[in-house]
């Protein structure tokens, strides 16, 4: 009896894996029928004002994006600095590094600040082989170096430098030095375009006396009162007379002129003729 069973099962189970296929092939045919590449347009419904408003507001410029680019330029690393601090006529920057990359110069010192090598440089009477640059950058602190001379190569360097009529600290020593080394680390503007390095005039003021004052000058004559002349024989007087009633209207009124004759001038001459004189007296 268990045998039996156990071919029944078996039977069964073999069945129902035939069943699982057929139904699997036939699903596999009914989705190869009814499977199209043809696209089917939906027709979307109009959209309402509600949904309109609730939609964020396109951007109209959208194909302007960027256009400010080259208007605004990223940031270059080649912008030079102009420091606005007043430097010696022998302060020089990267214009000078560039124009003399392939010369030597020899280095004197360096100093964390200019004030070091300004006065330095106002005692020397000749200053015309002298230039100092400043040493800045990411890794480097901030730095003045002096230099002296250009040279076309080392040799002529090495051979100036025995010759350097400077006496120095034994802590400083000078040293021949490329002058291409410093491109890195300059990114200034030199006194020589600037145009700081022009000379510098002093002007010597003198006292001078002040001027004397003629008092007479100063004193204004008052002005006199202006008298209107009266021609006597213009001069006359007018009278007004004016009546009125009870009740205060004017009824009448008379003007009357008078004028006042010159008298007669004395004439002197016949004064003189009439005066008798005695001789006897």
């Amino acid at each position: 009896m268990a045998t039996l069973r156990t071919q029944w099962q078996r039977i069964q189970n073999y069945i129902w894996l035939v069943c699982g296929l057929v139904c699997l092939f036939a699903a596999l045919i009914f989705w190869a029928i009814t499977d199209s590449d043809a696209l089917v347009e939906v027709e979307k419904s109009a959209e309402t004002e509600s949904e309109l408003q609730i939609q964020p507001e396109k951007v109209a410029a959208t194909s302007l994006l960027g256009a400010l680019q080259e208007e605004v330029r990223p940031l270059e690393m080649t912008t030079r600095v102009v420091n606005t601090g007043s430097y010696e006529p022998e302060f020089r920057g990267s214009k000078f590094i560039s124009d003399n990359k392939n010369a030597t110069t020899i280095e004197l010192f360096r100093a964390s600040k200019d004030d070091v090598i300004r006065s330095f440089l106002k005692k020397q009477s000749d200053r015309k082989n002298f230039f100092y640059i400043r040493l800045s950058g990411e890794n480097q602190i901030e730095q003045y170096v002096l230099l002296y001379g250009i040279y076309r190569n080392s040799d002529q360097a090495k051979q100036a430098l025995q010759q350097l009529p400077f006496q120095f600290p034994k802590s400083i020593q000078a040293q021949v030095q490329n002058i291409e080394d410093y491109a890195a680390l300059v990114n200034d503007m030199g006194a020589d375009e600037m145009g700081s390095n022009s000379k510098l005039y002093a002007v010597n003021l003198k006292s001078a006396p002040l001027p004397r004052i003629d008092e007479s000058l100063l004193v204004v004559p008052k002005p006199k009162p202006t008298v209107p002349v009266v021609d006597p024989k213009a001069a006359t007087t007018t009278t007004t007379v004016t009546r009125r009633d009870e009740e205060g209207n004017v009824v009448d009124v008379q003007q009357s002129h008078s004028s006042v004759e010159p008298a007669p001038k004395r004439n002197g001459n016949k004064a003189a003729e009439t005066e008798i004189s005695d001789p006897f007296n």
